[in-house]
């Protein structure tokens, strides 16, 4: 079969599976399989794959109809231009994570030493996104979960970041030390309620990275209750939350002296909180 008639076929399978986009999915797991772009797949709609491919092929294809995530299938998630490997142990870093990258870099000179901790790091993507960034900053990449912490360390060393990020088993703050010019954080933050009515493929990924507790918090004041002891003068304190919920944080760290400013993300959502302790 051509590449235009598999990624159909595909598409359709996808589709009646119930599946989230089913048509860029099934491009992008035939352009995984033959080392392409998707760009490449729409040019060349007649190139024919080989037995191999094709038999790979119908295994991703398959493992996606059974509500597998993408990132789970071919073992990476692109991020902030790596590729992060990524296991079911671990939360798939999303877009919106990448804009928080985004936002925290411009508050900072890259040719500054600088000291960085990502709370509740999973795969390390941030920490890693942010050592990439910032070739003189030490990172402190610290999660609860031994098994994620596993995989944060595949990440660095893949990139060769052993020098720069430096991974803690700690349950938020019980075993950190020092001081840092930026805390960030993607913490848990979805309400218990509404974890279980996600798509089966969000549900494939650790419920420990995903529920926040009653009111998607319970990670999240701990975490800014005593931040202000681990920052440097003039640092900041960034944090990724679900829709509602930006608003009412940065209300709550003005009440205890920060000064906040809430971020929406590219789709309009107030999503981002950055703070400074004043």
């Amino acid at each position: 079969m051509t590449v235009s008639e598999l990624v159909t076929k595909a598409a359709l399978r996808l589709t009646a599976s119930g599946s989230d986009e089913p048509q860029p999915n099934a491009e992008w797991l035939l352009a995984c399989i033959l080392g392409v772009t998707r760009t490449w797949l729409l040019a060349h709609p007649d190139y024919t794959p080989t037995e191999k491919e094709l038999a790979l092929y119908e295994k991703y294809i398959s493992r996606k109809a059974n509500g597998e995530p993408l990132s789970h299938i071919v073992g990476y998630q692109p991020f902030d231009g790596l590729d992060i490997i990524v296991t079911p142990d671990v939360l798939t870093p999303r877009p919106e994570t990448e804009e928080l990258v985004e936002l925290v870099s411009k508050l900072y000179d890259k040719k500054q030493p600088l000291t960085f901790l990502d709370m509740c790091t999973g795969s390390g993507c941030i920490a890693c996104a942010l050592a990439k960034r910032f070739p003189r900053a030490q990172v402190l990449a610290v999660d609860i979960s031994e098994k994620a912490l596993a995989v944060a360390a595949q990440n660095v060393k893949k990139f060769r970041l052993n020098e720069q990020v430096h991974l803690l088993q700690s349950d938020l703050w019980e075993s950190v030390t020092g001081t840092f010019d930026l805390i960030i954080s993607n913490p848990p933050y979805i309400p218990s309620q509404i974890v279980d009515t996600l798509t089966q493929e969000v549900l494939k990924e650790p419920r420990l990275a995903l529920d926040g507790g009653q009111d998607g918090l319970d990670i999240v004041r701990p975490l800014c209750s005593v931040a202000a002891d681990y920052l440097n003068p003039g640092g900041w304190l960034a944090l990724e939350l679900c829709k509602g919920q930006a608003e009412a944080v940065a209300r709550g760290l003005n009440e205890i002296g920060w000064q906040t400013d809430v971020k929406k993300d590219i789709v309009g959502i107030a999503r981002f909180v950055l703070a400074q302790k004043i």
